[in-house]
């Protein structure tokens, strides 16, 4: 083999190695956008749960800064909604206006082999954490002046949300649909969250 076949055979080999390399970093950086995005400011991550074999539970995490025994931490929330598809699911006539109390009225009590446990608590959590005061009255309605929250969540023939007060919501929710209405609140509380940090 003379020189320039080497010359040849050399380029080549660079050319292909080039394009693996490329190839790989692409890959890498594509996959770690499906992992991660951000939402109106708020990063979220992809978090697959594979622990009882497939179907993996898909969640979506966001972490919100706390202080804890005097350290800064970060408090993981888990959603079962993607963010990007909830605000086209669920529709939110309103602004979350966020208050130091919250009075919470709960007159869904439909049985949904858990989620309406596990959406009534992940969102009282998140407001708690919040550093809002809650209340589980349900013979208080809405603060008509706006200095404290009112939240209905209610069952209804759509889920959606509705602001009919200074600071007053309801959580209209179909069926079992009570996770995509309470964490479409807890979304809008984050973006909230987020313009303070």
């Amino acid at each position: 083999m003379n020189k320039k076949e080497q010359n040849k055979m050399l380029r080549n080999t660079l050319i292909i190695l080039g394009v693996v390399i490329i190839s790989f970093v692409f890959f890498i950086i594509a996959s770690n956008a499906l992992k991660n995005f951000e939402y109106r400011g708020v990063k979220f991550s992809v978090v697959k749960f594979c622990d009882a074999g497939p179907p993996c539970l898909i969640t979506y995490n966001t972490k919100l800064p706390v202080v804890y025994q005097g350290k800064s931490t970060d408090y993981n929330f888990f959603l079962r909604n993607d963010p990007r598809e909830l605000e086209k699911e669920v529709p939110f006539d309103g602004e979350v206006v966020l208050r130091n109390k919250m009075d919470v009225n709960i007159t869904f009590n439909t049985a949904c082999n858990g989620l309406e446990t596990i959406a009534v608590e992940n969102f009282l959590k998140l407001h708690r954490i919040a550093g809002i005061n809650i209340s589980n009255d349900n013979n208080k309605g809405c603060d008509l002046t706006g200095g404290k929250m009112y939240l209905s969540i209610q069952e209804s023939n759509q889920t959606s949300i509705e602001q009919f007060g200074p600071a007053c919501y309801r959580i209209n929710v179909k069926e079992c649909e009570i996770l995509k209405g309470t964490e479409r609140f807890m979304i809008e509380t984050f973006v909230e969250i987020d313009k303070t940090l």
